[in-house]
């Protein structure tokens, strides 16, 4: 239930930001499905987010708190 609200919010918020920012993509993946990825970046309970290579939130995110730290990154290039 948590995943899928996190996958919800994420999806949603990135629609939303590609107008100004075409190039933002995202990727679902299951750990469950693939437990190597859970280990490579330290996912201890799900849902995870995980952005450019960095767990950013564990459980699901506020949705403002998202976007500062996605604007935060593409601002800084």
């Amino acid at each position: 239930m948590k995943c899928e609200a996190a996958k919800s919010l994420v999806a949603g918020l990135l629609e939303r930001m590609r107008e100004e920012h075409p190039d933002i993509r995202w990727t679902e993946i299951d750990i469950t499905q693939h437990p190597e990825v859970a280990v490579k970046y330290r996912v201890m309970s799900t849902p995870a987010v995980v952005i450019n290579g960095k767990l950013a939130f564990a459980g699901v995110p506020h949705e403002k708190k998202l976007k500062e730290y996605l604007e935060a990154l593409i601002t800084s290039g």
